[in-house]
Formats: structure tokens, C-alpha cells, sequence
């Protein structure tokens, strides 16, 4: 029993535990969204999400995973204020130049951006941006410090008193789009205030940013920043082109089967928030031989774990999607099908590109999720302009996930000695290792 609770009290526990709280209140919200909004109104949500998404991925190449790359290998107490003043110095540079650039844009072109449903968009994620900057610095450091328990409380406040707010308006006010966003705000911003209150966020180190950590960080976010760029284009580009060449209605129809998916992202999400600072840190150590242990590892975890859950969810995926979207949406069972194939090679994509940042090599990791962002695009606009198909769009999601394990594991091999085939005999182990308590405990018992 002590060995089991052991495992509750783990990192890789404590993270996963934060994600599935984190997916529980998006699946929770979307299902509600999906019945208090015209499927016109709740495909502009989805563009507001989505562009969102695109822009705080740019903010986090820039500041955050280089804070918690640096961040998890340091154990200086003055280097840490350093590093952590220089991405909140950044922080707040990327903020003001997002703001301007948005609102110009809404006031150069208004027309176009409203019609085609990113009037959402425009207007109020420049707020959020302000708002959502101490949530985000404390996430990036509580990861790289490993406070994953802290993750939890401050993701649990954020998404629950959202939830909450559209369990009310579900059942009792039945406000409009506009006032379901404002409450969105508000909960980032409780969060934050959350954070700040704490110290969790570190606001106070602003002041010993130096130029040497800024451009160390930047240095680094370069690359890490068109390499998120890019890995959150492999996902919102299908949105945004869709949204252009289509309609929004279609975007909501589309939008199921992409939420659905996050089933399958809830541990890898959880394992890479654990691998990273500590694939970093070996890294900075020059231990070769142990970051190449947790890549095996943790991708050939959660490939065997993943075998499973992939054929449950195949089997349940017209249930999924109606209780999730409604009859409107059942017909999109087809196109999650399709992203199930996608699921599989997650964890060797995926983990890849994180060994490379943590071993210092952004540059490369950039290089293959361009090439896998290029084919995704590319083959969206074909697929839309010649079939108009959108279970061909997820098909582009699969091709662009295969070529993005060969250059990875390709690239890794290079730069680590890897060996592909290694993955699945490390992760059989490890699973073997994680589930020995269980099995011992039933042989006691019997």
C-alpha cells in the first residue's frame, strides 16, 4: 500500500491528474456550448479558441520553454530570478506587439474579419492576453520546478469557474456569445490574481531580467517559437482553412471529432510536462545515456497504452460524438475515426520533438514540424479546393503525423545515437515497472 501511494504522490500522477481535471471541464463545456449556441455562433467560438490557441503558442515559444528548459536545470537561486525576470520581460514585449498588431488589423480590414466569423477573435483575445500573462508565467514555472500539485489547483480554478458560470447560463440566464467570452476572461483572470497571490507567478523577478538571459532565452525561442507555430498550425490550420474556404457551420461540425481526440492527448500531455525539465536537466549534465533512457521510456509507455485505448475508443466513437455534440454532429464519428489512426503515432511525434529541445536542439526540432506543418497545409487546401471533404482534412493529419516520426526519430538518431526499435522494449518495461505494486498487492491478497 505505501508503494501505491507512492505512485499517487508521483510527478507523472500529479500531472496527469491536472490534465484530466483540465480535459473533464473543456469536454464538460464544450458539450454545454454545443446545445446553448447556433451552430454558427458556436463555429466562431470555436475560431475565437482556435486563435487563441495559435497566439499563446507563439507566446510560450518565446518565453516559456525556454524558462523551463533553462529554468529545470539551474540551482542558483540568482540565475532562477534572472531567468525568470527575462521571460516575463518578454512576456509582456510579445504582449504589447500581439495587441497592436490585432487591433490594427481589425481596423484595417473589419469587413472581412466579421464576415468570415474572426470578429470574435479580434476583439477580445487581445484582453485576454493582457489578462492570462501571470497564469501563464506561473504554469511555466511551477512545471519547470515540478510543483505539478500547484498546476492542479490553479488549472482546476481556471476551468471550473468557467463551467460553472455556463451551468448557470445553460439552466437560468441564457446570455448571448459576447457574455460567454467575458466569462471565459474572468476565469483566466481569477486564476491569475490566484497565482500573483501566491507568488507562484514571480512578478517581483522582473527586475533582475538581464540582457544575457534575454537573449539566451530568445535565442532559444526563436526556433522553439516557428516550432510551435507550426505544431499548433498541424491542428488550427484544419480550423482556419476550413473556416475560409468553407463555412463556420462546417468548423463546428469539424470541431467534435478534434475535441474528442484530446482523450488520447491527456497522458502524453501529462508524461512530456514531467519529461521535459527532467530530460533538460540530465541534458545539462551532459547525461546522455539518461535522457535517451526517459525518451525510450515515456514513448514506448505510452505507444503500448495507447494500443488499447484506441480500439475502445474506435468502438465508441458514434456514442462519443453524440453525447458530446448532439445529433447534428453524429455524422462526424467518421472523421474521429480517421484521427484515431493519427492518436497512434503521437507518442513517437511527440516526444521526439521534446528530446530535442531538451538536448539543446530547437533548430531541429523546428525543421520537422515545418516540414509536417508544410504537408498539413498544403494538403488541406487540395483537399478542400478539388473535394470539399473533410474527413480528406483529417486524412492530411495522419500523412503529416507519420512524416513527423520518421524525421524525428531520424534526427534523434543523429544527434543522440537513438534507436527506434529500442522504444518498445524500454516502455514495456517501464509499464511492467509502474503496474508491479498492483500485482503484487493481488498475489498477497490471494
Amino acid at each position: 500500500m505505501n508503494k501505491i501511494t507512492r505512485i499517487f504522490r508521483t510527478d507523472n500522477f500529479l500531472s496527469l491528474t491536472g490534465n484530466l481535471v483540465f480535459a473533464f471541464f473543456g469536454f464538460a463545456s464544450i458539450f454545454l456550448l454545443a446545445r446553448t449556441l447556433s451552430k454558427s455562433d458556436f463555429g466562431e467560438y470555436v475560431l475565437y479558441l482556435s486563435g487563441m490557441s495559435l497566439l499563446e503558442m507563439i507566446r510560450t515559444g518565446i518565453t516559456s520553454t525556454p524558462l523551463v528548459r533553462f529554468l529545470a536545470g539551474s540551482a542558483d537561486p540568482e540565475e532562477q530570478k534572472r531567468l525568470i525576470g527575462a521571460s516575463w520581460f518578454l512576456s509582456v514585449l510579445v504582449t504589447i506587439g500581439g495587441v497592436v498588431l490585432l487591433y490594427a488589423a481589425l481596423l484595417l480590414f473589419p469587413e472581412p474579419i466579421h464576415r468570415k466569423g474572426f470578429g470574435l477573435f479580434f476583439t477580445w483575445y487581445p484582453i485576454l492576453s493582457i489578462i492570462i500573462l501571470p497564469l501563464n508565467t506561473a504554469l511555466s514555472v511551477l512545471q519547470a520546478r515540478k510543483k505539478f500539485g500547484q498546476i492542479l489547483v490553479l488549472r482546476s480554478v481556471n476551468m471550473s469557474t468557467f463551467f460553472i458560470f455556463l451551468v448557470i447560463n445553460y439552466f437560468w440566464l441564457k446570455v448571448d456569445l459576447i457574455w460567454i467570452v467575458i466569462a471565459h476572461q474572468g476565469s483566466h483572470l481569477l486564476a491569475g490574481m490566484l497565482s500573483l497571490v501566491k507568488g507562484w507567478s514571480v512578478v517581483s523577478a522582473i527586475r533582475y531580467a538581464t540582457r544575457e538571459q534575454i537573449r539566451s532565452q530568445l535565442k532559444f525561442g526563436r526556433f522553439s517559437l516557428v516550432t510551435l507555430i507550426g505544431s499548433n498550425l498541424l491542428k488550427s490550420s484544419d480550423t482556419f482553412i476550413i473556416g475560409i474556404m468553407m463555412s463556420a457551420p462546417d468548423v463546428a461540425y469539424y470541431s467534435i471529432p478534434i475535441k474528442l481526440i484530446e482523450i488520447i492527448e491527456i497522458p502524453l500531455r501529462s508524461l512530456v510536462s514531467v519529461a521535459f525539465p527532467s530530460m533538460s536537466k540530465a541534458s545539462r549534465l551532459n547525461d546522455t545515456k539518461e535522457v535517451r533512457s526517459i525518451y525510450y521510456s515515456n514513448t514506448g509507455l505510452l505507444t503500448w497504452l495507447y494500443i488499447p485505448l484506441i480500439l475502445v475508443l474506435f468502438v465508441l466513437a458514434k456514442p462519443l460524438v453524440l453525447l458530446l455534440g448532439g445529433p447534428e454532429y453524429a455524422g462526424s464519428y467518421l472523421i474521429f475515426w480517421i484521427f484515431l489512426i493519427y492518436g497512434l503515432l503521437l507518442p513517437m511525434d511527440r516526444f521526439s520533438g521534446v528530446a530535442l529541445d531538451a538536448i539543446n536542439k530547437p533548430n531541429l526540432n523546428m525543421i520537422k514540424v515545418l516540414i509536417m506543418a508544410t504537408l498539413n497545409i498544403v494538403g488541406d487546401i487540395l483537399v478542400i479546393h478539388f473535394w470539399s471533404s473533410l474527413p480528406g482534412v483529417a486524412i492530411c493529419t495522419v500523412l503529416n503525423a507519420t512524416a513527423g516520426v520518421i524525421a524525428g526519430n531520424l534526427l534523434l538518431h543523429k544527434e543522440l545515437g537513438t534507436n527506434f526499435f529500442k522504444i518498445f522494449p524500454y516502455g514495456w518495461n517501464y509499464l511492467k515497472y509502474l503496474i508491479a505494486p498492483f500485482l503484487k498487492r493481488g498475489s498477497h491478497a490471494g
